[in-house]
């Protein structure tokens, strides 16, 4: 599938065929013509996933950009990159707090189209977009082949960035279908 846009690895439809929800890597060079596309899909609305010393880093143009309402609601649990497989869903469950339960509420009330990102939109963004998919009741495999697609269109950025801190296990820090379907379980049986 691969991503909407150019200056993008990750950028895609939540839905398909729809641009109500719109999930991303962090946007940070956005050619004329992508957001004229947002504006055209009346994507207004932006949530910004990161903190503020990722924001920092890594400034999204469209904070400043006036025809875009820009809203910084960092994901605050599970934070830590999980050492073992083993605990990935029980890193991304960790995310489910009352700061999840208001950034899905934003998202999924919003009156305009919604761009969602953190930096590499997988991880925190991956549990956003399967808490929408279940809500919207969409199946498991629907929500699996989404997490999935952040893989592919991750693959060599994941592989260069485990080769450049050894300490991570490459297999922590790329999608598996387990990772997901444990942390739905998890999610659904709290």
């Amino acid at each position: 599938m691969g991503s909407l846009f150019s200056s993008t690895k990750n950028t895609r439809r939540l839905v398909e065929g729809s641009s109500r929800f719109i999930r991303s890597d962090v946007p940070t060079s956005l050619t004329e013509s992508e957001i004229a596309w947002l504006k055209k899909e009346n994507v207004y609305k932006v949530i910004d996933l990161r903190d503020e010393t990722e924001q920092a880093q890594k400034p999204c143009p469209l904070k400043v950009d006036k025809d875009f309402e820009y809203l910084s609601m960092p994901v605050t649990g599970g934070n830590a990159v999980p050492e073992k497989t083993e605990d990935v869903a029980l890193s991304y469950l960790a995310m489910c707090d009352g700061q999840m339960e208001r950034i899905i509420d934003r998202i999924v009330y919003s009156y305009e189209n919604v761009l969602f990102f953190c930096n590499a939109g997988k991880d925190r963004t991956g549990v956003v977009s399967a808490i929408i998919l279940d809500a919207l009741g969409y199946d498991e495999e629907y929500i699996v082949r989404d997490y999935l697609q952040s893989g592919e269109n991750l693959r060599d950025e994941l592989t260069a960035y485990a080769k450049s801190c050894p300490d991570i296990n490459i297999d922590v820090i790329t999608p598996h279908r387990e990772y997901i379907t444990d942390f739905l379980r998890l999610y659904k049986g709290r």
